[in-house]
């Protein structure tokens, strides 16, 4: 009873940060506190429940420092003009049938550089969102294009929060969840690209603004040097180099094209990495401003407080009984079902991605371990549900901050195909496989 009664103040707490736009992380804190209370009624001294605390916020320092040097990396790859150069090369390429396969494809280049859902759709998404207005093409379509693109590399990117974290609570190597998560990618890949095509010839945009296109051209200087970034942080992964020292490595990379190319001054660098860019130019300055280590504050409050909370729950087991009726959920199904159902339900519940891939994580792990499936498995579970499937909740903040940002309908949720191929196409390898065992 003291448990539901915790969790009932937890949910209060979030339902009413979102009423009144508040930060999440309030909510947040009031969980830990309830769930500590929690802990302490059932007999736990308060030092010990200060360790469970300790030891859910040591799981969240990984994930911490790489959304430090994350925000760095936000507010230098716009003052660079990476971003830029992105967005004006995509948008350059559109002709009116092949539009929504173009937003798909220039979603899913951005979100692999850039890391960030929320990114991708405040840039590239307002930028096509605009375009399918003026244009004439349906706009559901182009925002569940976008969508479906922007998650793909929230996935796998290394700039992704979403995938450190992911690695983080299933306890494994980052650059080899990463490895494992590529592999996962090409069908359902393929078959958006199929779908995004098919659409794309039904469904024509009329024209193709060139507003864009020209504010770039006069903001920036978009030699092909400015994409150096972004392949730098591709590609120093796959030489087995640390997350955090590839994106210390395209920081530095982007500072430099700043200076030289942008003209941007040392001291204007610094303020860009803390507080972010800002572009004068009036077609651009609610798109490409933004970014530094202040953007990443709030998500990195509601990290912490997640993986405290977390801490307490499992070091107190407070949890376990709804673990062993999960446990007979994946005895009757299979642990891909089950990690999907959990991953929506807790999506729809507690509306944030981060906060449903922790608690994913958290109550999916003992099931993996006694099927001996724990670490990359589990990783791999988790990277193909809990931070896609956020992403089809039209209420949690995964979906309804991307759309708020294109001003588009929820309408577009059942256009985001890949959001719900790729967790279909893993579960159904997981089935395959299992058959052939058997």
């Amino acid at each position: 009873m003291d448990l539901l009664l915790a969790f009932a103040v937890f949910l209060g707490g979030i339902f009413l940060c979102m009423a009144l736009d508040w930060s999440l992380a309030i909510g947040l804190a009031l969980g830990l506190v309830c769930f500590s209370l929690v802990a302490r009624r059932r007999g736990n001294p308060w030092r010990e429940v200060a360790a469970m605390a300790g030891q859910g916020v040591r799981t969240a320092m990984v994930v911490l420092r790489v959304l430090l040097v994350i925000g760095c990396l936000t507010g230098l790859w716009r003052a660079s003009g990476t971003i830029a150069f992105f967005v004006y090369t995509g948008l350059k390429l559109i002709t009116p049938h092949i539009f929504l396969l173009a937003a798909f494809l220039l979603s899913t280049v951005m979100s692999l550089t850039f890391g960030s859902a929320f990114g991708v759709a405040g840039t590239a998404g307002v930028v096509l969102a605009v375009m399918a207005r003026t244009g004439g093409a349906d706009l559901a379509m182009t925002a569940g294009a976008v969508l479906s693109g922007a998650y793909l590399g929230e996935r796998i990117s290394p700039a992704s929060s979403s995938a450190t974290l992911a690695a983080a609570m299933a306890g494994t190597d980052q650059n080899a969840l990463q490895g494992r998560m590529w592999r996962t990618t090409p069908l359902p890949l393929a078959l958006s690209l199929l779908l995004y095509g098919a659409l794309s010839v039904l469904f024509p945009i009329e024209q193709v603004d060139p507003t864009i296109l020209s504010a770039l051209e006069e903001a920036f200087d978009l030699s092909w040097l400015t994409v150096l970034p972004a392949v730098i942080l591709l590609a120093l992964p796959f030489f087995h180099l640390k997350t955090v020292w590839s994106i210390l490595v395209s920081c530095g990379v982007a500072a430099v094209l700043a200076a030289l190319l942008q003209g941007a001054s040392w001291g204007e660098l610094l303020g860009v990495a803390v507080l972010g860019c800002t572009v004068d130019h009036p077609e651009l300055s609610g798109i490409l401003s933004g970014g530094g280590i202040v953007s990443m504050v709030n998500g990195m409050c509601i990290v912490l407080f997640s993986c405290a909370s977390s801490g307490v729950l499992n070091g107190a087991r407070l949890l376990d009984p709804v673990k062993e009726r999960l446990e007979q959920l994946v005895e009757r199904t299979d642990l891909m079902a089950a990690t999907c159902l959990v991953s929506v339900g807790s999506a729809a519940v507690l509306c944030n991605q981060s906060i449903a891939l922790v608690l994913t994580g958290q109550m999916m792990e003992d099931s993996f371990r006694r099927r001996g499936r724990e670490g990359l498995e589990l990783g791999q579970a988790l990277g193909n549900t809990a931070i896609p499937l956020p992403g089809l909740v039209p209420w949690a903040i995964a979906c309804s901050v991307p759309l708020a940002a294109m001003e588009a309908p929820a309408l577009a949720v059942p256009f985001a195909f890949f959001l719900y191929l790729c967790p279909l196409c893993d579960w159904l390898l997981h089935w395959r496989k299992s058959r052939a065992g058997t």
